[in-house]
């Protein structure tokens, strides 16, 4: 099966959530339902909601008018004198509103829902590094599945060698230092199965791991890592980039600043307070209505740096956002560029030097077997075939990484 790309694969994992139950079947793992997995159960991913219920939570509060204050007083009572008891004391009781002025709540509220925004693309930005993650670890499992099968494939190779070998030292053939060789290198290669199975059950682990299981809960993958990424112009790609989820993030956190900034210029705006009441006069048992106001002075010059920090923290984020998309497409360029290269060298291992290196080396134990080449020169033959496909699935690999960080670079948006 062909790997699928990052992207395409998040697309068919959302199509599947809430119709895909995770098994413990026998069938292989695919790409599209390990990423769903990680999109229902990865535990970074499940913080995201609860900041959105807090934001919600925040915005409600924004669009709330301020409160209404009761205000109550007891005045000339528990002296001395004509005012020892309460037969001459004064009470009042009042209401007190804040009238904000300069459109205040409005401003508040948009800044509060510029913020919802940014966490809606947060958590758009943190399922597509969960995805890439999910991705690299199941190429990576792929890389190691291909290890372990070679390794596999090459103990078979030394094991038919050292019985030949075996052979020909008891037919006193070969002398007996050729079998001590052959029974090294059978050692070597036992242990290299060893090593390559242990690694594919780390990376089988880590893989799991993206969805919070402990164990893996899958036996094996579909995946052929030498079906290769297509290479697509870099021009189509680096236009991508300012479109992409990271970018379109900088633009609503910048569109936030902006709201920030209008709030802190109304805020800058002196909110007055109005108040009424009735104010009760126990000498003369009589009643009468106070009324006021109160708002603070040089409110001006108080807000003048809370509009600085606003537009500053803007400009800043403008810089960073402009810096960081220089940096992506330089990045791209260079990952676009060893991308290409790991395709043709694979490219050039799978479809030439290989099948010529598999020739040769038929050629030489076809030679080894009648006596005309030593055990030395067959074993060098075969080390240079097993190193041509060791290479063949490092360039694999490497090219389906590459293509992961250009499409988590360009967000190919599916």
């Amino acid at each position: 099966m062909r790997v699928p790309t990052l992207f395409s694969a998040l697309v068919m994992a959302l199509v599947m959530l809430g119709s895909v139950s995770i098994s413990h079947s026998a069938e292989p793992l695919t790409l599209a339902a390990a990423v769903d997995r990680t999109l229902r159960n990865n535990p970074d991913l499940a913080v995201l909601p609860t900041r959105k219920l807090e934001q919600s939570a925040r915005i409600e509060l924004a669009g709330l008018r301020p409160q209404l204050t009761l205000d109550a007083q007891l005045e000339n009572a528990f002296g001395s004198g004509n005012y020892r008891d309460l037969d001459d004391a004064e009470t009042s009781l009042s209401l007190s509103q804040v009238i904000e002025l300069g459109d205040q709540r409005r401003k508040r509220l948009a800044a509060a829902r510029g913020t919802m925004d940014s966490l809606e693309l947060a958590q758009t930005v943190a399922q597509l590094d969960a995805v890439a993650e999910t991705t690299r670890r199941y190429i990576e499992l792929a890389s190691e599945e291909q290890q372990r099968t070679l390794a596999t494939e090459w103990l078979a190779a030394v094991q038919r060698k050292t019985s030949e070998v075996e052979r020909r030292v008891k037919a006193a053939r070969d002398p007996e230092v050729e079998l001590v060789r052959a029974r090294i290198d059978l050692s070597r290669a036992e242990l290299g199965v060893r090593v390559a199975a242990d690694r594919a059950r780390i990376a089988q682990r880590k893989l799991a791991a993206m969805w919070g299981a402990m164990e893996p809960d899958f036996e094996r993958i579909d995946a052929d890592l030498f079906d290769l990424p297509n290479i697509e112009t870099l021009q189509q790609r680096t236009e991508k980039i300012a479109n992409s989820a990271d970018f379109l993030l900088f633009a609503t956190e910048i569109r936030q600043r902006e709201a920030e900034v209008a709030l802190a210029k109304a805020q800058a705006r002196a909110s007055i307070t109005v108040s009424a009441g009735i104010r009760r006069l126990e000498a003369t048992g009589d009643q009468a209505l106070v009324a006021g106001f109160s708002m603070p002075l040089a409110s001006a010059r108080y807000g003048k740096p809370r509009i600085a920090e606003a537009q500053a923290r803007r400009e800043g984020l403008e810089r960073e956002r402009d810096a960081a998309l220089i940096k992506a497409r330089a990045s791209l360029f260079e990952v676009a560029a060893r991308l290409r290269h790991a395709v043709e060298e694979a490219q050039t291992l799978r479809d030439d030097l290989i099948p010529r290196m598999d020739t040769a080396v038929k050629a030489t134990e076809y030679a080894w077997q009648r006596g005309r080449y030593g055990y030395i020169e067959l074993t060098e033959a075969q080390r240079e075939q097993l190193a041509l496909r060791i290479a063949l699935i490092t360039a694999a690999t490497n090219a389906h990484l590459y293509r992961i960080e250009i499409e988590r670079l360009t967000g190919d948006s599916p």
